[in-house]
């Protein structure tokens, strides 16, 4: 049985919670700690818990943890991520791995000081069941050469707040809705990006503007293989929280839908569309985490590369830069 325990308490540590206490099989939560007192309650009463506590010391002190799952704000991780693999604990970080570059290069150190820990970060749009054949149809060529990937990510703001009463959204539209993205379009293609310009407003929600943010945004991202990717996200939805991908080559194109009722995932070469069968339709999180449990029982290498977290935080700073300065930011090293 491994036994995890949760920092930090949101909408992703709550489905990290319920996959491995409910879901995921030979793994159980036994402690949580979060200033979130919904979340305190959500653990007692819900799940079930006697370690609830509000500060994470008490349950770094509970020695039978064998994973900590750090949920906190990015700008947290540096220190929960430290005090977590010094207490002898492997290491689940939610996306992003932090906030800022710096502070990735010091978790790359601290993660590299400690090669016995298995430590990963979720970005769980590289375990949908959706992208499996899509990775399948670039690496195999099906598709022709890749011109343009369209990326479509919308999450929707209760509809209880007015457009004054909307706080600050954790770090922003890039770091919020595009990470993954990004994060998806390197793993998808295998190429680096080079520049990003974006450009972006907050109509709807207009004190996202006075908190240099934005409601909707657009991105242009040139790869280092010449594709051209188009990011679009945005807090003002009509269909719902989700995302949409389209991948355009020279033979054919693939399309994603996860806002629609049922899961669509079409292909088209030369002309014809068809429907994909894309496997077990596990969530994305749950999918995760077996892998990473799977890893700490049986020593296996960790798939996703802290780097990579690393470079998805790069790019969204950099978008963020370009947002606010009006112009193209190159990424080349």
């Amino acid at each position: 049985m491994i036994r995890a325990g949760i920092i930090g308490w949101g909408e992703n540590g709550k489905k990290i919670a319920n996959a491995l206490h409910f879901q995921l099989k030979g793994t159980e939560v036994i402690g949580v700690a979060t200033e979130n007192p919904k979340g305190r309650d959500y653990a007692m009463n819900k799940m079930g818990l006697k370690h609830v506590f509000s500060n994470y010391s008490g349950l770094l002190e509970l020695h039978q943890i064998d994973m900590i799952c750090v949920c906190t704000e990015g700008n947290m991780h540096l220190n929960h991520v430290e005090k977590s693999l010094s207490s002898g604990s492997n290491i689940f970080i939610d996306h992003p791995l932090a906030s800022n570059v710096e502070d990735c290069r010091k978790l790359e150190k601290i993660i590299d000081s400690y090669p016995s820990y298995k430590s990963t970060v979720a970005f769980p749009r590289r375990f949908d069941h959706r992208l499996e054949p899509v990775q399948k149809d670039i690496e195999e060529g099906r598709l022709g050469n890749i011109l343009r990937i369209d990326c479509h990510t919308y999450e929707s703001i209760p509809q209880r707040q007015s457009a004054d009463e909307v706080p600050k959204v954790r770090k922003g539209i890039f770091m919020d809705l595009m990470l993954q993205d990004i994060d998806m379009v390197r793993w998808l293609t295998g190429e680096e990006y080079e520049s990003v310009y974006v450009t972006g407003n907050a109509h709807k929600y207009p004190s996202l503007k006075r908190q240099n943010d934005a409601d909707t945004a657009i991105a242009i991202a040139k790869m280092s293989g010449s594709i051209l990717v188009n990011f679009i996200s945005s807090r003002v939805t009509h269909r719902g929280s989700g995302y949409e991908l389209k991948v355009v080559g020279t033979n054919g194109e693939v399309n994603i839908s996860q806002l629609d009722k049922a899961d669509k995932l079409v292909d088209t070469v030369d002309g014809k569309p068809f429907y994909l069968s894309s496997g077990a339709k596990e969530n994305d999180y749950l999918r995760l985490l077996k892998d990473y449990v799977a890893a700490i029982k049986k020593g296996n290498k960790i798939k996703y590369k802290i780097e990579d977290a690393t470079e998805a935080t790069r790019v969204a700073v950099a978008m963020t830069k370009s947002f606010l300065l009006g112009q193209e930011v190159s990424l080349k090293s």
